[in-house]
């Protein structure tokens, strides 16, 4: 079985933004399907990754450059 995955650019976006822009696409999203979410703003990881956890959504993958950030979260 083949998961969609939605991608969302916040590149250039600063907080709240990206979590505002993540819940919005979440919320968009069919049970079991994949939202990555990529930036440059690296205190977003943590926040979208906190919003994600506390909100019953799955974090598959969290990872940062020295420049950017990518998060994988499964509804």
């Amino acid at each position: 079985m083949v998961i969609a995955m939605k991608k969302l650019d916040v590149t250039g976006d600063i907080c709240p933004v990206p979590v505002l822009k993540t819940k919005k696409a979440l919320e968009e999203l069919n049970e079991g399907e994949e939202l990555e979410v990529v930036g440059d703003y690296k205190p977003a990881l943590e926040n979208i990754k906190r919003f994600a956890e506390n909100n019953g959504y799955t974090v598959v993958l969290a990872e940062e450059t020295e420049s950017r950030f990518r998060i994988v979260i499964k509804k």
